[in-house]
């Protein structure tokens, strides 16, 4: 690209005949000049901003990334307490329920016993009142001899 130095510094060859007017180029090569310094410093300022807004995509990119990777780094680690809470709950779960079958066939089993000792206590019971039953009617026979002596 032509820098305003170079059109500036340009010389042309003079010619004797049928040229131009040198005043006349010269004032134009002036306006020239002038207008392409203005358009050079604006394309300049608007390469730097243009530079500038690069970096500052560069930069909104990297930190995208960064929160991209945070998400997905926070994302992993939810998962994980979600999968070591689901695994804490199951361990839990049995636990308990081994727990409770043990207190349930310890109960059944005291239950069993008391049961057998139960039907051990109403035989004992039968058998006492059998005993009793006969003492009573041997007694009462005992006092039916006697009274049909006595009379």
């Amino acid at each position: 690209m032509l820098k305003p130095s170079d059109i500036e510094s340009k010389m042309f060859k003079k010619v004797k005949f049928g040229g131009y007017n040198i005043d006349e180029v010269e004032e134009f090569l002036e306006q020239i000049i002038i207008d392409y310094e203005k358009l050079y410093k604006e394309n300049m300022e608007w390469k730097d901003r243009c530079d500038s807004m690069q970096e500052s995509i560069a930069y909104y990119k990297s930190l995208e990334e960064g929160i991209n990777q945070t998400v997905s780094n926070a994302t992993d680690e939810a998962e994980k307490m979600l999968d070591n809470a689901i695994s804490e709950v199951e361990y839990i779960k049995n636990n308990q329920e081994a727990i409770v079958k043990e207190k349930l066939t310890e109960l059944n089993r005291e239950l069993a016993e008391k049961e057998v000792r139960f039907e051990n206590l109403k035989k004992q019971m039968e058998i006492y009142r059998i005993k009793i039953t006969s003492m009573v009617e041997a007694q009462m026979k005992i006092l039916k001899v006697t009274e049909d002596e006595e009379e």
